[in-house]
């Protein structure tokens, strides 16, 4: 195995960026996905000066080991020079590959940047198979909420953010950490659920592919975030109940107790239904031509948000499910947005 070091346009020059052979007979990697790549070169052209991207991974058939030039005597540091005759395949990698190929046709400076090559020797082409398999078996997903808590480039994640820790409905009940919350968790929201409910408000239930707009900056997304929580705060007491009764015990098992009777009596302590909330109140205020979402209030109070609501569980929504639990698939988010919607418009 060799680590190389390489500019971009050496990497272009002599690494292919085809994900196998075309017959498929021999392929060890999966077919270039267009929109993949495409939010990778997005990423590269919008930071420039700070783009971080991974190794990318490839197996060469045969090097010998007169080609690995060292730098010094005993040396595992030199010059690997590449046999014309080497099949290479890419393992993983090649959206990225891709991405850095775009990305220089549209900003030549960017083929001087450097990226890193992790390079297996093997020619046995089962024995690459394995290797992508292998690479592709153990990696962790690292939650959405993570993600936003770390992420200082999306506005709407730096809001998001800030409301999660200033907003009276959610300071001390969002989840920053974990994917998802359980039915006895003490925290109400996850992070996620607070910036996906922030865009659905701002940019409607069907949210733009690719990475956030920039078109507002962080303040106005806040005071677009601070209008929606107001609201949400103002049309359902049941948040500050919840938040009243878990900031009265440190017990825990207190806490979970309490969260489980809450959520077994409304599916509105779900990140899912916080949601469809967000996207209703958007969708309507659209129709509507209406700027105050204030005078939704009382019509999102008079909403039947328990689990046994026919809004929701009605057979053509399918929101609520027959455990009582809301359903995250965007086909019923979206058939249950559209039905809070026409709900809570003002006729």
């Amino acid at each position: 195995m060799y680590l190389l070091l390489v500019t971009n346009h050496e990497l272009l020059r002599n690494f292919a960026a085809e994900a196998e052979v075309s017959d498929g007979h021999e392929r060890v990697q999966r077919d270039l996905d267009r929109k993949h790549y495409k939010d990778i070169v997005g990423y590269i052209t919008e930071n420039p000066a700070d783009y971080l991207l991974g190794a990318m991974t490839y197996a060469i058939d045969t090097v010998d080991a007169s080609d690995f030039i060292a730098a010094g005597p005993g040396s595992n540091i030199g010059t690997l020079v590449l046999p014309t005759s080497a099949r290479m395949r890419c393992l993983d990698g090649q959206h990225r590959r891709a991405a850095i190929a775009e990305a220089v046709s549209l900003d030549e400076s960017v083929g001087d940047d450097y990226s890193a090559v992790v390079l297996y020797v093997e020619d046995d082409y089962m024995k690459r198979r394995q290797m992508f398999s292998d690479m592709n078996a153990t990696p962790k997903v690292v939650s959405k909420a993570l993600n936003i808590t770390f992420d200082s480039r999306d506005p709407y994640a730096k809001a998001a953010q800030h409301l999660a820790d200033q907003h009276p409905l959610l300071a001390g009940v969002v989840e920053t950490r974990k994917a998802r919350i359980t039915t006895t968790d003490a925290k109400i929201f996850s992070l996620a659920g607070v910036y996906d409910g922030l865009k659905r408000f701002d940019l409607g239930m069907v949210l733009p592919r690719g990475r956030s707009p920039k078109n507002k900056t962080i303040d106005e997304l806040i005071e677009i975030g601070t209008t929606l929580f107001d609201t949400i705060q103002a049309a359902f007491p049941e948040f500050q109940e919840a938040k009243d009764k878990l900031e009265a015990t440190d017990d825990v098992k207190e806490q979970a107790d309490l969260m489980r009777q809450a959520r077994r009596s409304t599916i509105l302590f779900s990140t899912t239904t916080l949601r469809v909330v967000s996207g209703a109140l958007h969708e309507a205020m659209k129709v509507d031509d209406e700027n105050d979402p204030a005078k939704y209030i009382g019509r999102l109070a008079k909403i039947d948000f328990a689990p046994t609501s026919k809004l929701f569980a009605s057979p053509d929504v399918g929101f609520v499910t027959g455990s009582g639990t809301p359903s995250a698939r965007n086909q019923e988010v979206f058939a249950a947005t559209k039905a809070l919607t026409e709900a809570i418009r003002i006729r």
